[in-house]
């Protein structure tokens, strides 16, 4: 079981991970009013440019190199990373209330899926009707943030 559970919690980080981050990249800063509030790529462009031109994007590199230079960010980059930390600490927190409302569900009509490519998703997705209501609900978020929503 502890094996399964690993798997459950390592398949619901990845179908939950891109939209999280994409949603926490592009997003304004918390309690920001103004639409044209920056994400953290717009806010942090110079900062990028200046301390982390030489670094290989990808895998986290430029957020890895923003965080390595946090000390001499300017005042809109740092806002925008902290939001964007702020973003991260959610995403797991998200992961985990996922994975504890949708374990049982998940073990029950996906238990022989093979992970990834949205793979557990479409299994839970299939399964809608009988899914725990507050799993569906999840399913039914994710979705409509993925754009998948089927109405």
């Amino acid at each position: 079981m502890e094996r399964a559970m690993f798997s459950i919690r390592t398949s619901l980080s990845a179908v939950l991970a891109p939209a999280i981050l994409t949603l926490a990249l592009a997003a304004a800063p918390a309690g920001a009013e103004d639409a044209e509030t920056p994400g953290v790529w717009e806010a942090c462009e110079a900062d990028v440019a200046e301390y982390c031109g030489e670094v290989e994007p990808g895998n986290g590199h430029i957020l890895s190199c923003l965080y390595a230079h946090e000390t001499v960010l300017s005042e809109e980059c740092d806002a925008a990373f902290a939001d964007f930390g702020n973003a991260i600490d959610g995403f797991f927190f998200t992961v985990r209330s996922a994975l504890a409302t949708c374990a049982t569900d998940v073990e029950e009509h996906c238990s022989g899926v093979n992970f990834g490519k949205g793979r557990l998703l479409s299994c839970l997705g299939a399964a809608e009707d009988d899914l725990e209501p507050e799993c569906e609900a999840i399913v039914m978020n994710i979705n409509e943030f993925l754009g998948d929503d089927p109405e």
